[in-house]
């Protein structure tokens, strides 16, 4: 896992910790969770961006995204 990802997952189980989560794991895997479901989903909407411009461009419209 990259240090950058570790950093968000740290940062989030320490925020779960300050909310009152007594279990360090549990903390852990639920921040874990939580930030990989959202890289996930971010990058579907970048895939679908992507084809969505490569679309456009084919048929001749120039989109940014």
């Amino acid at each position: 896992m990259d240090q950058a990802l570790m950093l968000c997952i740290r940062e989030r189980a320490y925020y779960i910790w300050t909310a009152g989560g007594a279990d360090a794991e549990q903390n852990w895997l639920q921040a874990e969770k939580e930030i990989l479901s959202i890289s996930a989903l971010q990058r579907a909407q970048t895939a679908a961006r992507t084809k969505l411009v490569r679309a456009s461009n084919r048929r001749g419209k120039k989109v940014v995204a």
